[in-house]
C-alpha cells in the first residue's frame, strides 16, 4: 500500500508549481469540506437516535396527552407487567428571595426515568435511579442565575416552599432548545397536589412512560393504537423507539436541511471555480502535450498521465476536505451550543467516504473533461498555437460526472426536492445576473469618455463578456446568499420589533380566576401600571365542521393536524376587539350562536362562510356558524383570540382570564409579588422572551455565516480563476501598454478600475436581489414591513468592490513589476 501511494504521489510536487492545479485543489478541497461538514453534523446526530433512542423517551414507549389519561391505559399497562412512570410538564412561575422567573415545571414519579439516567450536581447516590425526593426540586443553572440563589436556597412554587437540593445538568429526554426556553425545575410529583397549581386553564401535559420486553412494548402499543381511535380520544398521542422526540426530530431536521442548503450553494459555485481551474491548466499545458506526441508519446499514455493526475489531486482534496469539514462539524456544535441534542455519537467513517466519492465525481464533471482535450492536441499546436476543443467523449463524462455529482448532492442533503429546487433556484440565479450583467456590460462598452484608464477598461471588458459575467455571476450569487442572511438575521427582527408600539403590553398574565380579577386590579393600580383588561379564555377542541366528525388524519397539512388534535382557546365578546379588522362576513348581530374566526386560521383548515363548527368544552358540546373572517394585528402586543363567539355561548361554561400590561424595567418586583399573592398566577415577561428568541436566532447565525464563509471563499476562487482565465489577454494588453510608454501608475488603475467594476456591478445585483428576497420574506412570511433596501444596497457594494480587490491584489502586482518582454513571455 506504501509503494503504492509512494508511486501515486511520486512526482506531485513538480505539478503542483502549476497555479491552476493549487486553485484548483483549493476549490476541490471547500466543497468537499462544506458538504461533509454538515454531513458529519447529521450522521452523529441520526446515530445518536438510531443508537438509543429510549433514553430520549426515558422510556420504550409513551403516552402524551393534554388532559389526565383514562385509567384504563395505566390498568392495562399493569396487567401486561410493564413498568410504570409518570409526568407532568406546564410552565409555572418560581421564585427565591425577591426574584421570580417563568419555569417549565416537572414532576416525576419515583420510578422516572425508566431508561437512560438523570445527572445532577452535586451527585447524589440514587440520581440514576429516580426523580428528587420529596421537599426537594432540582433545577437548571440558568434557573439559579436568574433566581440569584444557590443549592441549600428555598424555592416557592405555588403554596408551597421546596429545597434546591441540586442542579440538573443532564435530561436526555426535555428534547432539543427550540422547545425549551423556560429554564427546567424538577420535583416529585407527589408533592404536585400541595402546590396548587394545576387548575382550570393551565396548559398540562400528561405523559405514561413504559418500559419492558419489546414484544410486550410492540402488543400495548397495537392496543393503545386501536384503543384510541376507537374511542376517538383526541389530544392522546404514541411515541416509540421509531418515532422518538418528534418535534425535536423535525427542528433537527430542517435545520440540516438548511444547513445543507447553504452546503449545496457553496458546491455548485466551488464546481465553477474547477471547472476555470482546469481550463486554464489545459491551455497552459497543450504545448507540453504537444512537444510529448512530437517525441512520440501515444494519446493514450498522455491520458493516463492527466487521470493520475487528477486522481492525486482527488485524494488530496478527499482527505483535507474531511479534515476541514470535520473541525468545522465541530465549531457548528460549539456555534449551536444547546440548539441541538447533548451527548452525540462519535463521528463515523461514512462522511469520509461519501466525501472522497464526491471529490472524485466533482473533477469527473467538471475537471475530466477539459484535460480530455489534451489527447486531441496536435504537434502543430507548437506553430500555430491552435487547440482542438473536447471532444465528443469529454460531453459524454461531464454529462455523466455532473448526474453522479446531483444524485451525491441529493444524498447530502436528504431530500430530493431541496437538491433540484437548488439546482433549479441557482440555475435561475445564474441565467438572470448573467442576463443583467452581459446587458449592463454591453451599455458601458458604448459609452464614449475622454478618460482613458476608463475607456480602455470598458472597451476591455465589453470583448471578454464572457469570462466577466462568470466573475460578477458567481461573486454575485455567493454575496446575494451572506447579505441575506445578514439582513434576516439583523434587520427583520429589528423591523418587527420597530413595528411594536410605545408602551406596548411586555407581559401576559394568564389562570386569573373569577375572584382574583379585583384583588390583581387594585394590585396593579397601586404599582402605577393602570387597570388591566380582562379577557375570558375557554378550553375547547374542535370536533365537528358541518356535523362531520374531524379528526387530524383528515387533514394532509401539518399545521392543520395540529390544529385539529390541540384544545382551543375560545373567547367571547359583544364588541369588535382592539386591532381587529372585518374581512369578510359581518360581526355579532344579537345572541343567537356565531363565530367569528382569524383568517389565518380559516385558511389552514379551508374553512368558508356559514361553515358551522362544533368546540367540545368541559363534555359539553357548542355549535355555532361562522359570520366572520378577521385579520388580528399581532404587533400590538395585545391579547388575541383565534376563535371568537358572543357571551351567551360560553358564559356559563368553565372559563379562566387572560390579560395583558405595560410593565416598567424599574418595576421588575412586581412579577414577584403577584407570584407570591396568588401563586396559580403564571406571568410571561415578553422581553425575556424576546431576548431568548434573539439568542437562538444569534446561534443559527453564527453556524450559518460560517457555512457561508465558504461560499464566498467559492465565490473569490471564481474570481480568481476568472482573472486567471484572461491573464493572457491581460498580459497581452499590459505589453501593448507599456511598449507604448504606460506607467505602472497608468497600469494600477486600470487593474483596480476593473476590479472595482467587477465587483460595484455584482455587489449591486446582490445587494438589489437580497433586498427583495428579504422584503418579500417579511411581507409575505412573517408579515412585517421591511425597508432596509439602501443598507442591502450599500453592503452588498462593500463586500463586492472589497473581496475582488483583495482577489486580484497579486495578479495587479504581478502586472505592474513586469517589463513588456516579460510580459510576452507570460502569455
Amino acid at each position: 500500500m506504501s509503494k503504492f501511494l509512494s508511486r501515486l504521489f511520486k512526482g506531485l510536487s513538480q505539478e503542483l508549481r502549476s497555479t491552476e492545479l493549487v486553485w484548483l485543489i483549493v476549490a476541490l478541497t471547500l466543497s468537499v469540506a462544506a458538504l461533509s461538514s454538515v454531513s458529519f453534523l447529521a450522521d452523529r446526530m441520526q446515530r445518536t437516535f438510531a443508537f438509543d433512542a429510549r433514553q430520549l423517551l426515558a422510556s420504550d414507549l409513551l403516552l402524551a396527552s393534554d388532559q389526565p389519561l383514562p385509567e384504563r391505559f395505566i390498568q392495562e399497562a399493569q396487567n401486561r407487567r410493564l413498568r410504570i412512570a409518570d409526568t407532568v410538564v406546564f410552565p409555572s412561575m418560581a421564585s427565591s428571595g425577591e426574584h421570580s422567573k417563568l419555569a417549565s415545571l416537572k414532576a416525576v414519579s419515583d420510578q422516572y426515568p425508566l431508561r437512560g439516567a438523570l445527572r445532577v450536581e452535586p451527585v447524589k447516590q440514587q440520581s440514576s435511579l429516580s426523580g428528587p425526593p420529596p421537599g426537594s426540586v432540582w433545577v437548571d443553572a440558568a434557573m439559579l442565575a436568574t433566581l440569584k440563589a444557590s443549592v441549600g436556597d428555598r424555592l416557592k412554587l405555588g403554596n408551597t416552599q421546596f429545597v434546591i437540593d441540586g442542579v440538573l445538568t443532564q435530561e436526555l429526554d426535555r428534547g432539543a432548545g427550540f422547545m425549551n426556553f423556560a429554564p427546567r425545575v424538577m420535583m416529585s410529583l407527589s408533592d404536585l397536589p400541595k402546590t396548587g397549581l394545576v387548575g382550570l386553564g393551565s396548559r398540562v401535559t400528561y405523559r405514561l412512560l413504559l418500559a419492558g420486553t419489546d414484544s410486550d412494548i410492540r402488543a400495548y402499543e397495537q392496543w393503545a393504537t386501536t384503543e384510541i381511535d376507537k374511542q376517538g380520544l383526541r389530544g392522546v398521542r404514541l411515541e416509540s423507539l421509531e418515532n422518538a422526540q418528534p418535534m425535536m426530530r423535525k427542528t433537527l431536521d430542517r435545520a440540516e436541511r438548511f444547513l445543507s442548503l447553504i452546503a449545496l450553494l457553496t458546491a455548485m459555485v466551488s464546481a465553477v471555480a474547477i471547472a476555470l481551474s482546469s481550463r486554464r491548466y489545459v491551455l497552459k499545458q497543450a504545448d507540453s502535450c504537444a512537444v510529448l506526441k512530437c517525441l512520440g508519446a501515444s494519446s493514450s499514455s498522455i491520458f493516463k498521465k492527466q487521470l493520475l493526475t487528477l486522481l492525486r489531486l482527488g485524494l488530496i482534496a478527499a482527505v483535507l476536505g474531511s479534515a476541514l469539514g470535520f473541525l468545522v462539524q465541530q465549531l457548528l456544535l460549539l456555534a449551536l451550543g444547546n440548539l441541538v441534542i447533548g451527548n452525540l455519537q462519535s463521528v463515523s467513517f461514512w462522511p469520509v467516504l461519501w466525501s472522497a466519492t464526491l471529490s472524485g465525481f466533482l473533477l469527473m464533471g467538471f475537471a475530466l473533461p477539459p484535460l480530455l482535450g489534451l489527447v486531441k492536441v496536435s504537434p502543430v499546436r507548437l506553430i500555430r498555437k491552435e487547440y482542438a476543443g473536447l471532444p465528443s467523449a469529454a460531453i459524454w463524462i461531464a454529462l455523466f460526472g455532473l448526474g453522479a455529482c446531483l444524485a451525491l448532492i441529493g444524498i447530502a442533503a436528504r431530500d430530493w426536492k431541496l437538491a433540484l429546487w437548488t439546482a433549479l433556484s441557482f440555475g435561475a440565479a445564474v441565467a438572470l445576473f448573467s442576463l443583467i450583467s452581459w446587458l449592463v456590460l454591453r451599455m458601458l462598452s458604448r459609452i464614449r469618455t475622454q478618460y482613458f484608464v476608463l475607456r480602455f477598461v470598458l472597451v476591455a471588458q465589453g470583448r471578454s463578456v464572457t469570462y466577466a459575467i462568470v466573475q460578477i455571476t458567481a461573486l454575485g450569487i455567493a454575496i446575494m446568499a451572506l447579505l441575506l442572511i445578514l439582513l434576516l438575521r439583523q434587520d427583520l427582527l429589528s423591523a418587527w420589533q420597530g413595528n411594536t408600539p410605545m408602551n406596548a403590553p411586555n407581559r401576559f398574565m394568564i389562570n386569573v380566576q373569577e375572584n382574583q380579577k379585583q384583588g390583581i386590579d387594585q394590585l396593579l393600580i397601586d404599582a402605577g401600571v393602570g387597570k388591566p383588561d380582562f379577557y375570558p379564555m375557554v378550553r375547547g377542541r374542535l370536533i365537528d365542521i358541518n356535523q362531520q366528525t374531524i379528526s387530524p388524519n383528515a387533514y394532509q397539512d401539518e399545521n392543520a393536524r395540529r390544529l385539529v388534535d390541540r384544545e382551543f382557546n375560545l373567547s367571547y365578546t359583544n364588541e369588535l376587539p382592539s386591532g381587529n379588522r372585518i374581512l369578510s362576513g359581518k360581526w355579532f348581530e344579537g345572541d343567537e350562536p356565531q363565530v367569528s374566526i382569524e383568517i389565518g386560521i380559516a385558511k389552514t383548515l379551508k374553512l368558508k362562510l356559514g361553515d358551522r363548527l362544533t368546540f367540545e368544552v368541559a363534555g359539553e358540546k357548542v355549535t355555532a356558524p361562522i359570520t366572520s373572517f378577521r385579520k388580528l394585528d399581532w404587533g400590538s402586543m395585545r391579547v388575541n383570540f383565534f376563535v371568537i363567539m358572543p357571551p351567551s355561548s360560553l358564559n356559563q361554561l368553565p372559563q379562566s382570564w387572560i390579560t395583558s400590561y405595560y410593565q416598567d424595567s424599574n418595576r421588575n418586583n412586581l412579577d414577584f409579588r403577584l407570584s407570591q399573592t396568588y401563586p396559580n398566577l403564571t406571568v410571561v415577561d415578553v422581553t425575556a422572551s424576546l431576548q431568548q428568541i434573539q439568542e437562538v436566532l444569534n446561534r443559527l447565525t453564527a453556524a450559518l455565516s460560517l457555512l457561508f464563509a465558504f461560499t464566498v471563499l467559492a465565490a473569490v476562487l471564481v474570481l480568481i480563476a476568472a482573472i486567471s482565465a484572461t491573464q493572457d489577454e491581460r498580459f497581452r494588453n499590459a505589453a501593448l501598454l507599456k511598449a507604448l510608454g504606460a506607467s505602472r501608475q497608468v497600469l494600477a488603475r486600470i487593474a483596480t478600475t476593473e476590479l472595482i467594476l467587477i465587483g460595484a456591478i455584482a455587489g449591486t445585483l446582490a445587494g438589489i436581489a437580497a433586498g427583495m428576497a428579504a422584503w418579500a420574506l417579511g411581507r409575505y412570511v412573517l408579515e412585517i414591513e421591511f425597508h432596509s433596501f439602501f443598507q442591502s444596497l450599500i453592503m452588498g457594494l462593500a463586500f463586492g468592490v472589497s473581496s475582488c480587490l483583495l482577489a486580484g491584489y497579486h495578479f495587479q502586482k504581478r502586472i505592474q513589476k513586469a517589463t513588456a518582454v516579460e510580459c510576452l513571455r507570460a502569455i
